[in-house]
Order: structure tokens, then sequence, then C-alpha cells
């Protein structure tokens, strides 16, 4: 009996969003893990490529182990042999060699993709994650070509060195990138009030209720959740808003494991 290939069933495109996903991995919940979880919630495709390994639980991080510049590329190359992303979303990148390497990946091999950054400056725990030669990568490497940055209050002002929200936004601007969605994590306020700046469109507020406690992978959940609304055809606004309502959603019924911090629940 002869076999006929289904050749429907092979070429058949997958209509899920692929996003291609650059961060390191944490083993208590947020980093690649947050991702890989946020892309599937919102039926979305991710690959991984990790730019290094942290030993870390809710309450400390004792230590980075960047991957080298060599094995970082290596996995970029080979994967986008087989994977057309529909978007590249950047985490934890705590190397300027890595930074410099994805950028010319980026120009060169995907121009056409939006990028989205979540300029990872500090640990849930509260450990700082940056040199002044961390900032400098991201501004020469990172920020000109992103379609969107989602710093918290504290890393918008270290990126920038502003003294202001508005003038560290300005700033940001000036370098390419093209929005930034300002996060509030200001724990003593009772509603969260972030900021979406544009170069091309009016800022944009959004207010939500503040959940108590402390959380461990917000910052991952929303930028993924953004990149993957991006993905699936959204525009940059409408992702914002969708990737709000999504994350504050997942902190709402986040899990309590009974560590320093909750974990947001992903698959509300």
């Amino acid at each position: 009996m002869s076999y006929v290939k289904d050749t429907h069933m092979v070429h058949n495109k997958s209509k899920l969003g692929n996003v291609l996903i650059v961060s390191a991995h944490d083993p208590s919940g947020a980093g690649l893990q947050a991702d890989i979880e946020t892309c599937q919630a919102l039926k979305c495709y991710p690959a991984t490529i990790v730019t290094g390994l942290t030993t870390q639980n809710t309450r400390k991080l004792s230590s980075i182990k960047n991957i080298s510049a060599h094995d970082f590329r290596a996995q970029l190359e080979t994967l986008l042999e087989e994977f057309s992303p529909d978007v590249c979303k950047v985490g934890l990148i705590n190397s300027t060699d890595l930074m410099a390497s994805l950028s010319n990946v980026i120009t060169e091999q995907l121009p056409d993709i939006p990028l989205v950054i979540d300029p990872i400056l500090g640990s849930g725990s509260g450990a700082k994650l940056f040199t002044e030669e961390i900032i400098e990568g991201y501004l020469q490497h990172l920020v000109p070509i992103a379609e969107i940055i989602t710093p918290n209050l504290r890393e918008v002002r270290l990126l920038s060195n502003g003294r202001d929200v508005v003038s560290s936004v300005d700033y940001l601007l000036g370098k390419g990138c093209k929005n930034i969605l300002v996060t509030d994590t200001d724990p003593e306020k009772e509603i969260i009030i972030n900021h979406l700046f544009s170069k091309v469109c009016r800022q944009e507020t959004y207010e939500m209720k503040r959940y108590r406690g402390e959380y461990h992978g917000t910052g991952c959940t929303l930028s993924s959740a953004v990149a993957c609304r991006l993905a699936t055809g959204m525009d940059i606004r409408s992702a914002a808003r969708s990737a709000q309502k999504y994350a504050h959603s997942a902190v709402q019924f986040a899990h309590d494991l009974g560590w320093c911090q909750k974990i947001p629940n992903r698959f509300f």
C-alpha cells in the first residue's frame, strides 16, 4: 500500500503568533518561565533564547551567569534557520556583548518585526541588576530599535538619568524608541496608574486597582503579553491596553505558595 503525503497538512502554516523570547532562566518562576506561560495562555508560540542562568528565589538573587556571546549567537542563528518570529521580546540581558549581538541579528535578519524590551534593572527581590555599562548598552544597542519598552518608574529614570518621568521619556524617545509604557510600582498607592507615551500619538493613561502583596514576574508577564498581542496583529495602543488587563488579572488570581512573593496565575 503506497503512502500519499498530505501536502495540505505539511504546508499548513500555524495560525499562532510566533514570539521570539530572549531572556534568562529564573528557577522561581519569572524570566523565561513567565514568558513561556504568558505565550501559551495567549495562544502564541514561544521560541526561547537563553541569555543567562540566575541563582535566585522570590526572596533573593545570589548570582547571574551570562551565556557566552558565541553560544548566544549560535542559539539565534540556528533557531532562525527554521523559526520565523512575528515579534521579539527581550527580558533580562545582562551583557553588552549579547545586546550588541542581538541588535545586529534584529537589524540584519528581522528588520520588520516589532521589538518589545522589558529593561530589567533589578530583580523582584530588590537586587541591583545594572551597571553604567549595562545602561549604555541598552541606550546604544536596543532602545534605538525598540517598538516599545516597558520600564517601571525607577527603570525609566535609571535609563535616562532623568529627574522626572516626562524628561526621562523625552530622552528615550529621542534615542529612537517608538513607544514607552511606564508602569507604576509604588506599593503605597491604592490605584495603579500606568502611562503609554509615543512619538506619534497622544499620551494614554490607564488606572486599575492595586492588589496588596508582593508578586514575582509581573513585569515579564506584562511585556510578554504586549508581545503576544502585537504578534497576533493588534496595534500598539490596543496591545498595551489588552496586555495590562491580562497582567492585572494574573495578579488578581495569583498563586500563594507560601513564598516571599506570590506568583501571577497566567492561566486564570
